[in-house]
């Protein structure tokens, strides 16, 4: 449950197709335990549908995340364009509850006819971050790892604790040489 809500009950009032519009603007939205998404805006168009609303959202925002090169934090820019379909659980006009959609995950309204537009962008985002974040400092750069072994001494007097580390050995000594 976020913050982020929209009650459509008079929309659910009228036929299908008929539109409304919302400017967003929210300070910030936790999207996990660690994660925050702030400074959110965009723009939030529900449309009525034939069983609750059709939520079209372009939402622009920043999160910290840590950079998998440098182990520094950055701000990444999320930009979110995303249509979803909310259901409602209850019928407006005459209290009764409707039958459950036949999609296999719905989002629904509440029992309020309240579209949490921040629990779809809260899920949209993490589908968005990347799994391997870099930062725009190391973008561009390519990444170089070394192996060097001078100045360590074999502790085990020449023999191999292991044989099957024998070939790793040879090439090791053929990679010093």
């Amino acid at each position: 449950m976020t913050q982020i809500k929209y009650n459509v009950a008079q929309l659910l009032r009228e036929l299908i197709g008929a539109r409304r519009a919302y400017d967003l603007y929210e300070d910030q939205l936790p999207l996990d335990d660690t994660l925050v998404l702030r400074d959110i805006g965009g723009r939030v168009l529900f449309t009525r549908t034939a069983t609750g609303v059709l939520v079209h959202a372009q939402v622009q925002a920043m999160v910290q995340l840590t950079c998998v090169r440098s182990l520094e934090l950055f701000d990444y820019r999320v930009s979110l364009d995303f249509q979803e379909e909310m259901h409602a659980q209850i019928d407006v006009t005459t209290g009764v509850h409707l039958p459950r959609p036949s999609e296999e995950d719905p989002f629904f309204l509440d029992e309020q006819h309240m579209a949490d537009v921040g629990e779809l962008i809260r899920e949209y985002t993490l589908l968005e971050l990347p799994v391997y974040p870099v930062s725009v400092a190391y973008a561009g750069k390519p990444i170089r790892y070394t192996v060097e072994s001078n100045g360590l001494t074999d502790e085990s007097d020449g023999q191999m604790i292991d044989e099957r580390l024998a070939v790793l050995k040879t090439w090791s000594q053929q990679q010093s040489s």
